[in-house]
């Protein structure tokens, strides 16, 4: 009588423990759906206002006295670190950081 209630013990804990663990899956794909959240909405605000800002308006020079011939180095819109030439490496990894993570974390959400 004391090895089935033995076991009868045993069983109940094992139960008990497969019903933590479905309720950890749970936590967990709600944890990953915040962070993978997060991560979009940051690298979305990135590429909208990046790092020192946008032009405001073209900025052109005239070529002669007449004004016929302009030449623009930056268009209104545009980010002001991608005309910078010291920091355009810079830039450009931080465009392809941003967009990879999310490409990533929009199709985490997706998934879960």
């Amino acid at each position: 009588m004391e090895e089935v209630n033995g076991r009868e013990e045993s069983s109940d804990w094992f139960v008990e423990y497969l019903r933590r663990q479905g309720d950890w899956l749970e936590k967990t794909r709600g944890n990953l759906m915040v962070a993978a959240t997060v991560i979009a909405s940051m690298s979305f605000q990135v590429m909208v206002n990046p790092p020192g800002g946008v032009w405001q308006s073209d900025n052109c020079s005239s070529g002669d006295q007449t004004g016929t011939v302009s030449v623009c180095k930056a268009k209104a819109g545009t980010s002001v670190l991608e005309h910078d030439s010291s920091k355009r490496g810079l830039y450009l990894g931080m465009v392809i950081s941003s967009t990879v993570s999310f490409s990533a974390s929009m199709s985490l959400i997706l998934l879960v």
